[in-house]
């Protein structure tokens, strides 16, 4: 199949996913680009830049499998991405069904966009890992192949990821020396796109694979020194401080991940340790320069450098990652 004829369908257009949606609109590809919302959502404008630009919003119920297997049929779908998160993760039960059914998708990318769930299940964990590797069983049991994408942490989230919004300092649990992956969000939605809008669906690449990316790979003192902020090391049994109860829930976890040496996409949940495959499908985007943190990985600071509204969204992406 030629590239420049492509039909992609992006699930839910949030904080991760209005990046890839925005990479995907300005590939040199071109490829026709339907993005599915829930009802709910179908009154909430895009951002300005991506207003303008060639895409359909179709608001449709992602549980309806005749309705979305229509939809699919009639745009002549080849790759559904799915960026939903939390709760809305079980709703890729239904999507994956209307893809297998109509049979134009050739391609399904799970809500992975974290650290990686690969045998989570296997493992018997009861945890947000285990619900994403269930689902890529699923798509397994029903012979419809997928890409994973492995990100680690966003580096615009790293202001939220330590607290710095309360105290105005980099809150750590433990030494903060253990490196874990951060990819920024440009790098992800632009890698995103890029392969899935060069490589041929029948790729060996992209069947029933996984993407390893990395940007840079940081420490959370790291952090301090990057936005030049006292640190602030938290006792045994602390939560790292935020706004509510589940920014601090979910960033502790976060913490607890990234000093553990979980925090890399190279990690495996299967063997317990790190492979060394972290970035090992950078290659893929060639001649790219990926963003380092120091530079343009991440978001100017000021205290708080996000509206709540904003932080909150970080909160929902980022909890994909947690226990």
């Amino acid at each position: 199949m030629s590239t420049s004829s492509r039909s992609i369908a992006l699930v839910g257009a949030g904080y991760i996913g209005t990046h890839i949606l925005r990479a995907l609109l300005n590939s040199p590809n071109k490829p026709k680009v339907l993005l599915l919302v829930r009802p709910e959502s179908s009154s909430k404008p895009l951002p300005t830049d991506l207003a303008s630009l060639a895409v359909q919003k179709i608001p449709i119920n992602y549980t309806d499998v005749s309705a979305v297997t229509k939809v699919l049929k009639d745009h002549s779908i080849d790759v559904v991405v799915s960026t939903l998160s939390g709760g809305g993760l079980e709703a890729q039960y239904p999507l994956a069904d209307a893809a297998k059914a109509s049979t134009t998708v050739k391609l399904f990318v799970p809500s992975e966009w974290g650290l990686p769930t690969e045998g989570a299940k296997a493992k018997g964990h009861s945890n947000l890992f285990a619900v994403k590797d269930g689902f890529v069983e699923y798509l397994k049991s029903i012979q419809l192949p997928y890409t994973r994408f492995y990100t680690g942490w966003f580096s615009g989230s790293f202001p939220l990821l330590v607290g710095m919004a309360v105290n105005d300092s980099v809150n750590i649990l433990g030494k903060g020396e253990t490196p874990f992956t951060a990819t920024s969000e440009t790098d992800v939605g632009g890698f995103t796109a890029h392969v899935l809008t060069t490589l041929p669906l029948d790729s060996p690449y992209l069947v029933n694979q996984t993407m390893r990316l990395e940007g840079d790979r940081v420490t959370l003192r790291d952090i301090a020194r990057i936005y030049e902020k006292p640190i602030v090391f938290l006792a045994e049994g602390e939560q790292v401080p935020g706004e509510s109860e589940l920014i601090r829930q979910v960033m502790t976890e976060l913490q607890i991940e990234a000093e553990t040496g979980r925090g890399t996409t190279g990690y495996s949940r299967l063997t317990g340790k790190d492979e060394g495959t972290a970035g090992s499908t950078n290659k893929l985007w060639e001649g790219h320069v990926w963003d380092k943190v120091d530079m343009t990985g991440v978001i100017p600071y000021t205290s708080p450098s996000l509206a709540p509204h904003q932080r909150q969204l970080q909160v929902y992406e980022m909890y994909r990652f947690t226990l």
